[in-house]
């Protein structure tokens, strides 16, 4: 989509991304406005976004890509991702669903073991791990990006 720009998030956009996370169903957690980055349309329309969002340990995430679901396959989610890599530090890592794997593949993140997670991650994937256990959740791939 060649039409769309891309800006910060401001506090007026606080209320729009906690809407659109949970509506597209993806992890409500830690959604500050100030870590966001969003995509409009030429008239102001909001159409997603992303955040990088820093973690206690020191980790940085690729998180919260969301894209409202009239603007999906219009490339707002690329352009998103790409913007947020071009200027992050490495290592970034990143949670999502097994089968999201091969869409961040093609931005060069990889699937990780526990070696090479940072503590929150490993915390995360014993909290997951857990709840598979008792049926109720598969649990997040765990990518990383150097």
């Amino acid at each position: 989509m060649t039409d769309l720009s891309l800006r910060p998030a401001t506090q007026a956009d606080s209320a729009w991304i906690r809407d659109l996370i949970h509506r597209v169903g993806i992890n409500p957690l830690d959604l500050n406005w100030e870590h966001f980055l969003l995509a409009e349309s030429p008239q102001g329309i909001r159409l997603g976004c992303a955040q990088l969002k820093p973690h206690g340990d020191g980790s940085l995430e690729l998180a919260s890509l969301a894209v409202e679901e009239f603007a999906r396959g219009r490339g707002v989610a690329r352009a998103l991702i790409e913007s947020l890599l071009a200027g992050s530090p490495r290592p970034l890592f990143l949670m999502c669903r097994p089968e999201l794997g091969p869409l961040y593949e093609r931005f060069g993140f990889r699937t990780v073991g526990p070696q090479e997670m940072t503590p929150y991650f490993r915390r995360i994937r014993k909290v997951t791990r857990l709840l598979g256990f008792l049926g109720r959740f598969t649990g997040p791939r765990i990518m990383r990006l150097d």
